[in-house]
């Protein structure tokens, strides 16, 4: 079984994304943890914050808005991510609970799995839309008018 590294040729990355849609994206590498003691092979996410995570620990949830931490919305995000990591891979130990990956694993036999991926994806940009807009477009004014005040006339 093979240790998991920090280099980004030993990953998997994933476009989530339906019709033509470019991500968001899933980095995957399958292996064993630096430390684990019991060398489990198990699939390991990359997080934002540079951790690597057990796939498990998100998918047991049951909610769609924890898979949102383990994605990244541009492959530039991704390798700016990769960029940073440095030695050996930080591995954050979350619980499972295994019923409620039982449940997840159930809801996979009924439906192709890419396609609750894709599924899933719609979700995760409706939900990032609406956080990008914001409160209201009045930000954008608040933000251009003292710009303005600073320029000077001719």
């Amino acid at each position: 079984m093979r240790t998991i590294t920090n280099n980004y040729r030993d990953t998997h990355v994933l476009n989530l994304g339906s019709g033509g849609e470019r991500g968001p994206y899933l980095v995957t590498q399958t292996g064993v943890a630096p430390s684990d003691a019991f060398t489990k092979e198990r699939m390991f996410v990359l997080r934002p914050d540079g951790r690597w995570v057990d796939f498990n620990a998100y998918a047991c949830q049951g909610k769609p808005e924890a898979m949102d931490e383990i994605v990244f919305s541009t492959t530039t995000d991704v390798m700016e991510t990769f960029g940073k990591l440095m030695g050996r891979p930080q591995v954050l130990d979350l619980a499972v609970d295994e019923a409620g990956l039982k449940a997840w694993i159930e809801r996979q036999k009924s439906g192709n799995p890419l396609e609750a991926a894709h599924e899933w994806a719609v979700g995760y940009r409706e939900r990032h839309r609406k956080k990008r807009r914001g409160p209201s477009e009045s930000t954008l004014w608040a933000r251009i008018l003292p710009q303005r005040k600073r320029m000077r006339k001719i």
